[in-house]
């Protein structure tokens, strides 16, 4: 009994030789339609796939814009709001408009103040300096490695002899 195909010595010999390449040629070729078939039903479901994802960014587009339009327009008006009982509460304890308008604009100069320096702190850590700094060390290690080696290859190439 073969271990492959479980037949028989005899059935295997009774049959003439030819006759075993139609059917494996058949398996294979149905094997290899199925597969064809099974990637074309892959390739038409990713394509309608990506076309749905095409309508889901071109939809979301317009909601994030449109969201951060009203984030901006709320922020706004959020920070008109608290300005305006901020001073409200100034001209009550102060007693004068224009001393309460100082204040205002003395606390709006240190929010911008420190807005600033945020950002510029932010933005210091957003270029990974010590990343830069730990890569240019890296470069110079490398580099220094390669000069060592060409020279050591170079003093090998001069003590071989001719």
């Amino acid at each position: 009994m073969g271990i492959d195909t479980e037949e028989s010595a005899e059935s295997a010999a009774a049959r003439p030789e030819g006759a075993e390449a139609g059917p494996a040629f058949r398996t294979v070729f149905s094997a290899g339609a199925d597969l064809v078939q099974a990637l074309r039903r892959v390739a038409t479901a990713l394509t309608a796939l990506l076309a749905s994802e095409v309508r889901v960014l071109r939809a979301s587009v317009a909601v994030v814009f449109l969201g951060s339009v009203a984030l901006v327009a709320f922020s706004v008006s959020l920070w008109a709001c608290a300005v305006a009982l901020i001073g409200w509460a100034f001209v009550k304890a102060t007693g004068s408009v224009g001393f309460a308008l100082g204040l205002l604009v003395v606390l709006h100069l240190i929010l911008v103040t420190a807005l600033w320096l945020a950002i510029k702190r932010a933005i210091h850590h957003a270029t990974f300096s010590a990343t830069r700094t730990e890569l240019r060390a890296l470069g110079n290690e490398l580099r220094g490695h390669v000069e060592r080696f060409q020279h050591a290859s170079a003093a090998q190439e001069r003590e071989k002899p001719p």
